[in-house]
């Protein structure tokens, strides 16, 4: 540090003025220490330097607390640009499975739409997930779920169960068997994920809903501007336990109803119990059920005002799928034996 030393010099005892300077000075013993050091020159009445005085302070501590805090710095910018880029991944993941959203699909008499609702906020990117299919057994699949947690480890979760489902669907096995199975898929199959559920198959011809639920919140039936939540069959959320069993509830759906399966990030509220916070949602959807004629809206602006009007303050991602049975179709018939 000798050049720094001889500026300091300099400008004190050659040009007269105050002056300061830090340098490191290296010790009889080999240790470093680093010196702040102040001056100024004193004049007699002939303007004659006579006596420089000054202080010198040892700085050592606050050079390393200083190349610390930096170094901790340079180790937050890149743990942030990393999970910046974990979120853009995790995001991107989703899209391309699931758009945010999608126009209605008919499938038989029902007419299936989806709103999906990243959360975002603060690089909070979810496991929500859904689906609807038409399965070579003639029913049609329709589920929706939640993996826990948030980020990639989140995303690729959601990936696996929908894709694990999907395959297990197409053995013609009924929703509780289903979700026995993708119990076992999420225990062995993936890096300690779990998740809740709800599993449900569809028959066109006798317009009969059988249903299973994995610790999920219950469907939502929209019947005549009635709402009600369906009964909760039993059943653990998914990953728990090696081996769980879960039960079954079916329901014969008619013409005009409407149901909508969702995740809890459209109801849940910090301030309030899950219960009041599905009475809420019960309440809403009777509100946004009719258009401003009275005659019952599309399905479509039903789950937009769904989620328009959502009081949830979570911050988590949001799905819906919403399934109506079209009004004009005929009257059920009977399988064939």
């Amino acid at each position: 540090d000798r050049p720094a030393i001889g500026r300091f010099l300099r400008t004190l005892l050659h040009h007269r003025r105050p002056a300061s300077t830090a340098f490191r000075l290296q010790r009889s013993d080999g240790v470093a220490r680093h010196i702040r050091v102040v001056a100024e020159p004193v004049h007699d009445e002939n303007a004659a330097l006579t006596t420089v005085r000054g202080a010198y302070q040892d700085i050592s501590a606050q050079h390393w607390t200083e190349v610390a805090l930096a170094a901790t710095r340079d180790q937050l910018a890149h743990s942030e640009q990393q999970a910046a880029e974990r979120s853009r991944l995790a995001l991107q993941l989703q899209h391309a499975i699931m758009p945010p959203a999608r126009g209605p699909l008919t499938l038989h008499d029902l007419q299936v739409a989806v709103r999906y609702r990243p959360a975002e906020k603060d690089h909070l990117v979810g496991g929500d997930w859904y689906d609807t299919l038409a399965l070579p057994s003639g029913e049609i699949l329709l589920c929706v779920g939640d993996v826990a947690g948030h980020g990639i480890e989140a995303a690729t979760g959601m990936v696996a169960l929908r894709n694990a489902l999907r395959g297990l669907a197409a053995t013609g096995a009924g929703p509780a068997q289903l979700l026995t199975w993708l119990n076992s898929v999420t225990h062995h199959l993936t890096d300690s994920v779990t998740a809740t559920a709800v599993c449900a198959l569809y028959h066109p011809g006798t317009r009969r809903l059988r249903w299973a639920r994995a610790g999920h919140l219950p469907p939502v039936l929209l019947r005549e501007g009635r709402a009600s939540a369906l009964p909760q069959p039993g059943g653990i959320l998914l990953g728990a336990l090696d081996h769980a069993d879960y039960e079954e509830s079916h329901l014969e759906l008619q013409a005009g109803d409407t149901l909508v399966m969702f995740t809890d990030g459209l109801i849940e509220r910090r301030d309030e119990s899950v219960q009041a916070s599905l009475d809420s949602l019960l309440s809403l959807s009777e509100q946004t059920f009719l258009a401003k004629d009275g005659t019952p809206d599309s399905l479509e602006s039903h789950l937009d005002h769904l989620l328009r009007y959502s009081s949830a303050d979570t911050d988590d991602d949001t799905c819906l799928v919403g399934i109506s049975v079209d009004r004009a179709a005929g009257t059920s018939e009977e399988p064939a034996e």
